[in-house]
């Protein structure tokens, strides 16, 4: 008996509709998927997000924000 083909086109229109950039995130997801590289984790995958997160930067966009209110005034 002879495998059906998988219907993967919902996906493609998917990818069709990102930006270039969302494109290239996701192409480095799922190669990542494809190629796991060997953690310590088996369950939680490696997070490469930002380099700096909001929480991170907290105190220079509190500063920022300060400096236009001051400005404004």
């Amino acid at each position: 008996m002879r495998d059906r083909a998988r219907d993967y086109s919902d996906l493609h229109e998917l990818i069709d509709s990102l930006e270039p950039d969302q494109a290239e995130e996701l192409r480095e997801h799922a190669l990542k998927l494809v190629k796991p590289t060997r953690g310590r984790f088996k369950v939680l995958r490696v997070f490469s997000g930002p380099s700096t997160d909001l929480g991170a930067r907290a105190r220079q966009v509190i500063r920022a924000e300060l400096r236009q209110r001051d400005a404004d005034r």
